[in-house]
């Protein structure tokens, strides 16, 4: 996984950063880089921009950061006691970055222990989701899954509960449910939700009660709003 730029870095200096790749680099960013023994390369011009993109706010600057991507969603959970309290979030097919990022902030100011999202047809990781999370992709155990319903099973498996938010008659108020110390949320597409498999794979439907006359909160907002009542219950 990539971060771009120098607050990137200067944040996440106490991570496994496997390299630095730069181009004009300052005395400043190398000191600091050598000071903290950082495997780093200079790039010329040419190459730099063709590896990454000039549109990116990378300010000259990439990070490579070892996220773990050999440990897989059942490793985790195995390495989880049957009393430990857990918060998971399940994005299902968010396709806005913004949209992204900002729930990422969201589960990490939350203290999400783990986000599970799909490899495809879901807006990956990228500059703008990291930006717009302020950082806290780095500080979140992300896990990118081939199906999402696989997962949830496993979840069940390893006796978590299963919320899905949804815009349905037979949801209930998110504020009149008590939520397991072990809970599993799913938050869904920007237009269309969550989709219906993942929907009958889940233990309860819950919705946030509008009181005005648009139909439903942006994605990010609700993952906030329930993300919220869930810490306070199982804290």
């Amino acid at each position: 996984m990539y971060l771009f730029g120098k607050k990137a870095l200067f944040d996440n200096l106490d991570k496994e950063i496997k390299m630095v790749y730069i181009y004009k680099p300052s005395n400043e960013i190398l000191t600091v880089l050598k000071k903290n023994n950082i495997s780093y390369e200079v790039l010329k011009n040419g190459v730099f921009f063709k590896r990454f993109d000039k549109k990116l706010n990378h300010q000259n600057i990439a990070i490579l950061l070892n996220n773990d991507e050999n440990t897989s969603l059942k490793d985790y959970l195995n390495s989880i006691n049957d009393q430990q309290k857990q918060l998971i979030l399940i994005v299902d097919s968010v396709q806005d970055p913004q949209n992204f990022g900002a729930i990422l902030r969201t589960a990490e100011g939350f203290g999400v222990d783990a986000v599970i999202y799909k490899k495809n047809n879901q807006v990956q990781i990228n500059e703008l989701v990291n930006k717009t999370s302020m950082g806290a992709v780095a500080n979140l155990k992300l896990f990118k899954v081939a199906n999402l319903v696989n997962e949830i099973n496993l979840l069940k498996e390893k006796g978590f509960w299963v919320y899905a938010s949804c815009l349905d008659e037979t949801s209930h108020d998110y504020s009149k449910v008590k939520y397991d110390n072990k809970t599993a949320l799913i938050v869904g597409n920007e237009n269309n939700g969550i989709s219906p498999l993942v929907q009958k794979h889940s233990d309860f439907k819950i919705k946030i009660r509008m009181f005005g006359k648009v139909q439903s909160f942006n994605v990010s907002v609700s993952t906030g709003i329930l993300l919220s009542e869930i810490r306070k219950q199982i804290n």
